[in-house]
């Protein structure tokens, strides 16, 4: 499978080359939300846990962006993205007219470092009962299931010492946890409640 995806995407990004479109496209590469579960004997380390769950290896993908004379080649971006931005990017470098409450950020400017800084200081989710909260390093995650909602206990995180998520910090940081969880509140009390 991998390697017919790497073939795949090669062909892809010849036939730009050969069309002499290769400066004019923005490539995007991800995949989906998190690493293979434990049953395939796969690992995500040193990220915990994997497809499914509010931790890092459920959450972090593979994002790579190409637009060869516009971006620099070979740089790693260490903020976190989403794939919001996608959209967000193609259409402000296709000069689109796009709705004023999307998500995304271009990232162009972050990428070529004409904006330093994070494009996103707070990151959510939510999906059944499992929660998650990015503000900037510090990270809260809730682990429960669709019928704990509410119940199961919150999670601290400093992701910028502890990217494995193994110490968690809500005992010793009540006032941090607090804030965040204050946050993750306000921006749920935001959301439609989920259709499925």
């Amino acid at each position: 499978m991998l390697a017919n995806m790497d073939d795949s995407v090669g062909d892809i990004l010849k036939q730009l080359r050969k069309s002499g479109l290769e400066e004019n496209t923005l490539v995007f590469f991800l995949s989906d939300n998190g690493g293979p579960t434990r049953e395939l004997t796969s690992s995500n380390a040193p990220l915990r846990e994997g497809k499914g769950s509010m931790y890092e290896g459920g959450l972090r993908v593979p994002y790579m962006v190409q637009w060869k004379g516009t971006l620099p080649k070979g740089k790693v971006y260490d903020y976190p993205v989403t794939s919001l931005d996608i959209y967000a990017t193609a259409a402000a470098n296709a000069k689109a007219k796009v709705p004023e409450n999307i998500e995304g950020v271009d990232l162009v400017p972050y990428l070529n470092g004409i904006k330093s800084g994070r494009p996103h200081q707070i990151l959510f989710w939510r999906q059944g009962g499992k929660s998650g909260l990015r503000y900037g390093d510090r990270k809260l995650v809730r682990m429960g299931n669709r019928r704990t909602v509410g119940n199961a206990k919150w999670e601290l995180y400093d992701l910028s010492n502890d990217i494995s998520e193994e110490k968690n910090l809500a005992r010793t940081h009540p006032e941090r946890l607090a804030e965040l969880v204050a946050i993750w509140e306000k921006m749920n009390g935001e959301m439609q409640e989920p259709m499925f």
